[in-house]
């Protein structure tokens, strides 16, 4: 599963874009990117509530 930090549950949106984990400013283009945090804590709800029906991962692929 890919990790975006808009689908984690210690960012904070609103007058700027705070991660509650690491306890620093995160730019808008970092949170929408994927990432390898170690604090990642899954949460299916966008914050910035762009994607309404929130991140669906993709099934793995099998292998033929």
């Amino acid at each position: 599963m890919k990790q975006y930090c808009r689908y984690c549950g210690y960012l904070v949106t609103g007058n700027g874009i705070w991660c509650s984990r690491q306890e620093r400013e995160v730019s808008e283009a970092v949170a929408k990117s994927t990432n390898r945090c170690h604090d990642f804590a899954y949460n299916p709800i966008d914050a910035f509530g762009e994607n309404k029906k929130g991140y669906i991962p993709r099934a793995p692929k099998k292998k033929q």
